[in-house]
This record gives C-alpha cells, sequence and structure tokens, in this order.
C-alpha cells in the first residue's frame, strides 16, 4: 500500500469517527431486488458506499490494535486530541505499522 492511499482512508476513518451517527447500524435504504436485468440508477453508488464503510471499518480495527503510545498518536493526530511528548516519532511508527497491516487487509 502506497502512503497516500493509506493518507485517503485516515481522511474517511476520521470523519466516519467524527460523525455523529444515530442511526443504530440499519441502513438508511434497503436493497431492493429487481427482475429481468433491472437496475437501480443508484446501485454503484452502494457498492462503493460499502465497500468505503468496509474499509474504515478494517482501517478502525487495525488503528485499534496499534501499540498504546502510537494509537494516542493517530488519534491526537487525526482527532485532534492531546499530543503526548513524543507524537512525532509513536505517529511516524503507526504510519510504518499502518502501511503494513492495512494493506495486508485492503488491497486496492
Amino acid at each position: 500500500m502506497r502512503l497516500d492511499r493509506l493518507e485517503a482512508l485516515l481522511d474517511d476513518w476520521t470523519h466516519w469517527m467524527t460523525v455523529d451517527n444515530h442511526g443504530l447500524g440499519y441502513p438508511s435504504k434497503s436493497t431492493m431486488l429487481l427482475s429481468g436485468g433491472e437496475s437501480s440508477n443508484d446501485v454503484f453508488e452502494h457498492m462503493i458506499e460499502e465497500s468505503d464503510n468496509r474499509n474504515v471499518r478494517i482501517v478502525d480495527a487495525c488503528i485499534d490494535s496499534l501499540p498504546d503510545a502510537q494509537k494516542k498518536a493517530v488519534y491526537a493526530q487525526h482527532l485532534k486530541l492531546k499530543k503526548t511528548m513524543f507524537h512525532e516519532r509513536d505517529y511516524s511508527l503507526a504510519l510504518d505499522n499502518l502501511l503494513t497491516i492495512v494493506g495486508r487487509r485492503i488491497h486496492a
């Protein structure tokens, strides 16, 4: 995985973490089954949204698996929390680890 792709995923994760969502995990629209080869107009957009949501959950799990100092550095960097004394070092290590871990789980 390239660093620019990881940064884009982290931007999506940051947005996901900061959005107030009380939807209880239910989709805003249900999947509609159509027959005769028809498709709805926004099927592709739903597929992209589902893929993005899956990727964000993967990134969240990967961040959660980091050592505590690195996890705190990611939270401080992206969620504007208090930075620790060794923030720059810990964030750099976190990015290196995330490149490897997320790269194994997301192949795009």
